[in-house]
């Protein structure tokens, strides 16, 4: 029996065992994946308006989207080192539509001209929607606005010494609105009620 050859054999199995096992210590490992949290806020730069289910042109500003809440403050019993506070009735901020001025487009003036030609009994409200989208054009979220009609309308500053893009303005009073994340086409139509007119 030739010892040697099934030492030679045995010597080469545990090199190779050896090797192996540190070719799998010398691996390097996969990088981890990032803990990302929440994740990065969406951009707000690319939006449009829709009125009463039909879309707009995109405005350049939009102002407004704020609820807030009117509080009472007193001192409790004995106590005169700090105040309670309690809420009281909330309000919703008039909303702002900023956009460039176009001679062929009517809309924001013509629905000021219905609202002064109506009664205070029949002024004329529309539902809005302030589409909010991604980076490829897509609906990532809205803001839902009930019962709106134009309070205010505001035309394009001209000055005849420069040069400069003429916007047109208006203001709208509202209900209430309601925010829905993700696509919702034809959400206007349901006229649900969000959670924020439900504590009102």
């Amino acid at each position: 029996m030739d010892f040697d050859n099934e030492k030679d054999e045995h010597s080469n199995g545990v090199h190779s065992g050896q090797k192996k096992q540190s070719d799998k210590k010398n691996k390097p490992e996969p990088p981890k994946k990032p803990l990302t949290g929440r994740g990065d806020p969406d951009v707000a730069f690319s939006f449009y308006v829709e009125i009463d289910n039909v879309r707009c042109v995109k405005v350049r500003e939009i102002r407004g989207l704020e609820w807030k809440a009117e509080t009472v403050s007193f001192y409790q019993g004995g106590n005169h080192a700090y105040k309670v506070n309690l809420i009281g009735p909330g309000s919703f901020t008039p909303l702002v539509l900023k956009r460039g001025f176009f001679s062929t487009s009517r809309e924001f003036f013509d629905w000021m001209k219905r609202t002064m030609s109506g009664s205070k009994e029949k002024v004329e409200r529309k539902s809005l929607a302030v589409v909010i989208q991604n980076e490829a054009g897509e609906e990532i979220a809205r803001y839902n606005v009930f019962g709106a009609f134009i309070s205010r309308y505001v035309g394009p500053n001209l000055v005849g010494t420069e040069s400069q893009i003429g916007f047109e303005e208006i203001e709208i009073v509202y209900d209430y609105f309601d925010f829905v994340p993700g696509k919702q086409e034809g959400a206007l139509q349901s006229g649900q009620a969000g959670s924020i007119k439900g504590q009102i």
